[in-house]
């Protein structure tokens, strides 16, 4: 907690509190991958799709503010993108309420760029899209280059000029990788991407602040042999974003996200915290990650037994996540959607093997970007105290003469003046021995 002195040596303190903003994140894989390159924009086209139907449905009843869908091809003009929501998330499905979500971003993912080499070392390197062959053959498996990407949608503005990718690190880059010994040729490595699909820092502005969308879908770890490449690689996937959030250890991503950082983590991680095959329990590093809120385990809506109770998906494993950072958010609550026999929405969530995971978040705001340059002068017998403040945040001035926590008191007799992005307020001839906090918050 910052502290400053004032000309009579009092101390002031800057501390946020609680927010009236609430916001809503979600991440769903909705399994809409196709067959072929171009074939789900076109499906999209006409808005009658029935599985984009369901999954617009299930949008409209949830309401997220923020949303990753997994498992939704790319396409070079984010056609498809486009046209989920303006031709289904805009359009009332069964009386729904429509969402609108005017921001969106999509980009390229690995999965089926072909790398040129035999990396399933099956004996031959096929370089015709179409199979699984192919797939296997390419930086991340995929039948065709985008299947199984990724989207992005939001009611916020994102700052796209400072979004970041990390599409094309190498996997032999990251210190102390767990790169299978033996499997891949020293020249297959030397190319050898990390990520199967994309690792995506977004920075969505909302409320005159920022948080960073740190958005991914690590391989699964199967399908592979006694090797366990996939599984190694999806341990080192979600090591990705823990190295990222810990600024000593990403150099070889050109540098991490900054502590002073809000973010959210979502995704289908493939990794379950206690089952599967998971690599040396992979989703740990970041549940327990010291920048990480895990405290809240989102359950299933509908009924369940104890031991299913936290699953995201039918296959009998929680591997869809949200994960809030400990700064700048406090978390009210969150669910897994799954309803069930004759709950609203039952029929519509079985067009995925994975259901969706929400949080809801209310923004706190941060001391760094709420109140810059906090000075103090004296003036006559009085202090003026100003400091640069941010356009979305209100403020009160509190004191207290011992600085318990029970003998703060609002100053509402105080007149705080603002002006654009500048904030003041005068503080009485008796402020000398007195302590005295700016409060930062969210209406």
């Amino acid at each position: 907690m910052p502290l400053f002195i004032l000309p009579s040596l009092t101390l002031l303190f800057l501390i946020p509190t609680l927010a009236a903003k609430t916001i809503r994140v979600a991440t769903y894989n909705v399994s809409m991958s196709q067959r072929s390159e171009g074939q789900l924009s076109a499906l999209l086209r006409t808005g009658d799709d029935p599985q984009a139907r369901r999954v617009a449905e299930i949008i409209q009843i949830l309401q997220p503010d923020v949303l990753l869908l997994n498992e939704f091809d790319f396409d070079q003009n984010g056609t498809a993108a486009t046209r989920m929501n303006d031709r289904y998330f805009k359009i009332s499905q069964n009386g729904r309420t429509p969402q609108d979500y005017p921001y969106r971003y999509v980009a390229i993912s690995n999965t089926g760029i072909h790398s040129g080499f035999d990396l399933d070392n099956n004996g031959r390197i096929d370089s015709s899209p179409g199979d699984l062959s192919y797939g296997g053959d390419a930086f991340g498996f995929g039948e065709f280059p985008g299947k199984f990407g990724m989207a992005v949608f939001s009611k916020f503005p994102l700052q796209e000029d400072a979004i970041r990718t990390f599409e094309k690190v190498l996997w032999k880059d990251m210190p102390n990788h767990l790169i299978p010994p033996g499997f891949y040729s020293p020249e297959e490595e030397a190319i050898f991407r990390l990520s199967s699909k994309s690792h995506w820092d977004i920075p969505i502005q909302l409320f005159g602040s920022t948080f960073h969308f740190l958005v991914s879908h690590p391989t699964p770890p199967v399908f592979d042999g006694s090797e366990d490449r996939n599984g190694r690689r999806n341990h080192d996937e979600i090591r990705l974003w823990a190295d990222y959030l810990t600024p000593d250890a990403a150099a070889y991503l050109g540098g991490g996200l900054p502590l002073e950082r809000r973010f959210i983590i979502a995704g289908d991680q493939n990794a379950d915290p206690t089952r599967g095959d998971s690599f040396n329990s992979a989703i740990h590093q970041l549940l327990q990650h010291p920048r990480v809120n895990a405290s809240f385990t989102p359950a299933r809506s509908g009924a369940s037994t104890t031991a299913k109770r936290f699953d995201t998906s039918t296959f009998g494993l929680r591997v869809d996540y949200v994960l809030p950072s400990r700064l700048g958010f406090h978390l009210t609550n969150g669910a897994v959607f799954w309803p069930l026999g004759n709950d609203d929405g039952a029929q519509l969530v079985t067009s995925s093997d994975h259901r969706p995971v929400y949080l809801d978040l209310q923004l706190i705001p941060l001391i760094e970007e709420a109140v810059k340059k906090p000075t103090v002068r004296r003036e006559g017998e009085q202090f003026r105290l100003h400091w640069q403040a941010q356009a979305e945040v209100s403020y009160r001035i509190e004191k207290s003469l011992d600085l318990k926590n029970d003998t703060w008191q609002a100053m509402n007799d105080l007149t705080l003046i603002r002006e654009n992005h500048l904030a003041s307020v005068i503080l009485p001839s008796t402020a000398s021995g007195q302590f005295y906090r700016i409060v930062a918050f969210y209406e």
